[in-house]
């Protein structure tokens, strides 16, 4: 037995060299005398091994210690989040530090914003449209309650609150802690439910349009230039580009107007323009107002056009494909101006002449009174000529003409109209006086009284006539009368003499054979008295006559403005015969129906 027990403490011996991991010999063998166990030598303690165990103990019970405290931290903190968590939620005003197009809603209710909103005239324009241009003039607009973006005010609002609101618990917690932080920003547009549709719709259309535009016609013609799309049909509109662009404008609610520049195609060429053309299709002449006798005002001017096409070549050769090439436009205004004309019309007394009807006949005075009635009030623009007898029409009974004295065939006869040569002679003595051009004009067979020899004017039906053109530069008006009370018929010319000039008019005469001649002249002075021009108007020839004169005796009344020198009365004198060089009609008419 004591054998077996000291084989069974060898073993546990064994075993525990080898948990303890202690080399020993192998047991020895059982038919081997087992030698008494005070005769094995004493073990040394296993202190390392006690250490290593007491350690590991002491690591635990650290670990432990720190996540305990970690959870209670974190317990702390879940429990402040939930605090302020339901803090946030429980709160029926928008978050701190939330604002709106610039605008402080902290604290407010929706109702609140709204009304701050309003009063800051947000969100008050349902007609709120986006406005962009595209190449070719094209503008296109879009409309930010159509697009989805605009919100009212009381919208706009509902927006902001439920951008702090509209989450779970923790969505509104942190969006609570996101605002008290760092804050929010918001636009005064909706960027979350935007009308895709409409967009793509309108932008498609808008780059369809302006591209049809562009191949169509690349030039837009305004009133101070010419702009001009270089390779207009290389261009090509990128409506993603484009669309991005529009949406970013109206997710931010900025309606600021937007120009869109296209590109043109990578590697195409650019156009060439011809600038003569060009110039040719935008030139316009200045042209001067000019009176309407219906309207009596003046007419629209036009302002001429142009372009420098040296100056334009070098601003289209430095352009690239697809750039606007803007060309100024010259503009040149004519001399004579709508304002201005209105402003000087017949605002001078160009010329003014009365002769005396003294020994006139009633018959005669009638048709004077006819012919003066008929002139009167006539109107003619700058290059218009006037026509005495297309003026006057034929003078017959029917239109209220009467016998009375005339000259027909070197007699003196009663003819239907007689006298009314006195008109017209007052009337070529004011167009002298007031510088205008005599394109047609013949004198009387026998002199007259009324007027000095050179300056009388015969008409009859349907010629010789009296014509003379308004060759100024303003319109002219004639007005013409009978005044029975002094017995004469007057005649003025009024039209507009900026410059001041004065014309006089001188004659000299010399004895003929059968009758004298005469020379008039129009001497022209500027407004200080100095002589400008002096040029010899047309000859005349008269014949003497024993029978009695149709015309007046030699009494006139005369009268003229400060502007108008009259001439003095030139009576022929007998002296010797001269012969001029003949500048014009030398003989008077003669014929059958000369009427003076």
């Amino acid at each position: 037995m004591d054998n077996i027990k000291l084989v069974s403490g060898k073993s546990r011996e064994n075993g525990n060299n080898e948990r303890s991991g202690t080399n020993h010999k192998a047991a020895p063998s059982a038919n081997r005398a087992v030698r008494p166990a005070q005769s094995a030598p004493a073990r040394p303690p296993e202190r390392p091994a006690k250490k290593v165990q007491t350690t590991k103990k002491q690591n635990g019970a650290g670990g432990r210690k720190a996540i305990v405290a970690i959870a209670i931290a974190l317990a702390v903190v879940c429990a402040g989040i939930a605090g302020l968590g339901i803090y946030a939620n429980s709160l029926e005003t928008i978050f701190p530090n939330v604002s709106m197009a610039g605008l402080d809603l902290s604290g407010m209710s929706s109702s609140e914003a709204a009304d701050t909103l309003i009063a800051n005239n947000i969100g008050t324009d349902d007609d709120k449209t986006l406005t962009v241009s595209l190449p070719a003039g094209y503008d296109l607009s879009i409309s930010g309650k159509d697009a989805g973006s605009y919100l009212s005010a009381p919208d706009a609002a509902v927006y902001a609150y439920d951008a702090c609101h509209g989450g779970s618990f923790l969505a509104n917690t942190f969006n609570y802690i996101k605002c008290a932080l760092s804050g929010m920003k918001l636009a005064a547009s909706n960027g979350e439910s935007l009308n895709e549709d409409y967009l793509h719709s309108k932008i498609d259309e808008g780059a369809k349009q302006s591209s049809l535009l562009l191949m169509q016609s690349s030039l837009d013609v305004s009133e101070d230039s010419i702009t001009v799309v270089k390779g207009a049909s290389s261009i090509q509109i990128n409506s993603d580009e484009l669309y991005n662009t529009v949406k970013d404008a109206l997710v931010s609610g900025n309606y600021d107007p937007i120009k869109y520049t296209a590109q043109a195609v990578e590697g195409s060429k650019a156009e060439t323009i011809d600038l003569q053309e060009l110039y040719d299709t935008v030139f316009e002449e200045p042209v001067n107002a000019e009176y309407d006798p219906e309207t009596k005002q003046a007419t629209a001017h036009v302002t001429g056009r142009s372009f420098d096409i040296d100056a334009a070549q070098i601003l289209w050769d430095d352009a690239k494909n697809g750039d606007e090439v803007v060309i100024p436009l010259i503009k040149t205004e004519p001399e004579i101006t709508t304002d201005k004309l209105n402003s000087m019309l017949f605002a001078d007394l160009l010329s003014q002449k009365s002769t005396s009807l003294q020994g006139s006949s009633a018959n005669r005075i009638n048709n004077v009174t006819k012919a003066a009635a008929s002139i009167n009030g006539i109107i003619l623009n700058p290059g218009e000529e006037f026509s005495y007898n297309k003026t006057l029409g034929q003078r017959t009974k029917a239109a209220g003409y009467l016998e009375a004295g005339a000259y027909s065939g070197g007699q003196v006869v009663q003819e239907v109209g007689g006298g009314i040569c006195q008109v017209s002679s007052t009337l070529y003595y004011c167009s002298l006086v007031a510088n205008l051009e005599i394109t047609e004009r013949y004198c009387h067979y026998f002199g007259v009284s009324y007027l000095p020899a050179g300056l009388d004017a015969t008409v009859s039906w349907p010629t010789p006539d009296f014509k003379f053109k308004n060759n100024g530069t303003y319109p002219i008006k004639i007005l013409s009368s009978v005044d029975k009370t002094k017995n004469t018929v007057s005649v003025q010319i009024y039209g507009s003499n900026p410059d001041g000039i004065r014309v006089e008019m001188t004659t000299s005469s010399w004895q003929l054979a059968d009758g004298y001649g005469a020379q008039s002249t129009r001497n022209v002075y500027d407004k200080d008295g100095k002589l400008i021009s002096s040029k010899a108007e047309s000859k005349s020839r008269y014949y003497y006559h024993t029978s009695p004169s149709p015309s007046p005796s030699p009494s006139e009344s005369a009268s003229a403005s400060p502007s108008v020198s009259p001439s003095p009365s030139v009576t022929p004198t007998p002296t010797q015969p001269v012969t001029p060089t003949p500048s014009g009609p030398v003989n008077p008419v003669s014929g059958t129906d000369v009427v003076g």
